[in-house]
């Protein structure tokens, strides 16, 4: 069986078609879960015109996050397969039955498919298709850079989600990144689908939470300390030693069963995203408070209390950092200058002489 975890909050609009598109699967064997997160509007009127037995309806007393009514969801769910769709969203009509044969034909343990964009009105607008990429670059990405995934429509084995629930419920807006780095460093087996599954609803008046405003861009730079810190789950000395051995060879660091915080907040620094960077600082910091850690890094790296200061400089804005190679630079250039004026003096005088 699969079982549909689906989160709602203010999708009146919506929400009919949604349910509509999964009544419809070619695939018979589901269950949906909706959550309703208490909303304000009349979404719990629109579900309840539904009266599928395989629909089950949950209603929150408080509104607790979109983590929040999926862990709720999945608490509920007895399927051996998890597909996550939001209640704005919809699923092409064999997506179902796609999602079930690709478990069943692969050795896979998530799913990702490919996804039509939609407008208020359900009219395609465009199609996006993940980048193929392997589980190291992936995590490489997600650690550097940012989220190279989709969550509408993905799917995921029961006993694989076990393993990262629950999900937390303080992320919003990266909570879907959340969870592709905590299957990522379970070492989850993934499939790209280049099959078109799910339609994916952009409404009108930038209506979507992840909607790019400043008030998007708030929570998220808020939430990466959260985000980064799932990293510090990864304990598996050779899996780091992969994923970073680019910077091992660069930084002539390698990590250790006790300096893991440390070496992933070192990591984080060499990031080009600032947020990322404070947060490898952050680590750094948080390690170092500890006496016997001093000692572990004076041993392990010949790491000191100076090295720590002399990081910052790298934990600021990009153009603050070249400014300052900029100047040191020229500092350097000034001190060889001032040093051949003065031999050249010296030699002067003993002519002179």
């Amino acid at each position: 069986m699969i079982s549909i975890l689906t989160p709602c909050f203010n999708h009146e609009k919506y929400i009919k078609y949604f349910i509509q598109s999964i009544l419809e699967q070619s695939f018979e064997n589901f269950e949906l879960i909706i959550v309703d997160d208490c909303s304000n509007d009349d979404s719990v009127k629109e579900i309840q015109k539904f009266q599928d037995p395989r629909i089950k309806f949950i209603k929150h007393d408080f509104n607790q996050g979109i983590n929040g009514a999926l862990n709720t969801a999945f608490e509920n769910s007895s399927g051996d397969y998890i597909v996550f769709c939001a209640s704005d969203d919809m699923l092409e009509k064999n997506a179902l039955e796609k999602i079930y044969q690709i478990f069943n034909s692969l050795e896979v343990d998530v799913i990702y498919p490919s996804m039509s964009v939609i407008n208020d009105e359900n009219i395609e607008i465009s199609k996006s298709f993940i980048t193929q990429r392997s589980n190291l670059e992936a995590l490489r990405y997600l650690f550097f850079k940012g989220n190279c995934f989709f969550s509408p429509g993905m799917a995921v084995k029961k006993e694989v989600f076990k393993k990262i629930y629950p999900l937390p419920n303080a992320l919003c807006n990266h909570q879907d990144t959340q969870m592709h780095i905590s299957l990522l460093t379970q070492k989850a087996k993934i499939h790209f689908s280049k099959e078109t599954l799910v339609k994916y609803r952009i409404r009108a008046n930038e209506a979507n939470i992840s909607t790019p405003n400043a008030s998007t861009k708030a929570r998220e730079n808020l939430e990466i300390e959260l985000l980064m810190d799932s990293f510090l789950k990864i304990q598996d000395i050779e899996f780091l030693k992969e994923i970073f051995k680019d910077e091992i060879k660069k930084l002539k660091i390698e990590p250790f069963e006790n300096t893991i915080e440390f070496f992933l907040g070192r990591m984080a620094i060499e990031s080009q995203e600032k947020t990322r960077k404070y947060w490898g600082y952050h680590k750094i910091m948080h390690f170092y408070n500890d006496k016997n850690n001093v000692k572990i890094l004076l041993e392990k790296y010949n790491f000191t209390f100076k090295d720590l200061l002399s990081l910052s400089i790298l934990c600021d804005d990009d153009r603050v950092e070249k400014k300052y190679r900029k100047y040191k630079k020229l500092f350097n250039y000034s001190l060889i200058f001032s040093s051949i004026i003065t031999l050249m003096f010296i030699c002067i005088l003993l002519l002179g002489l």
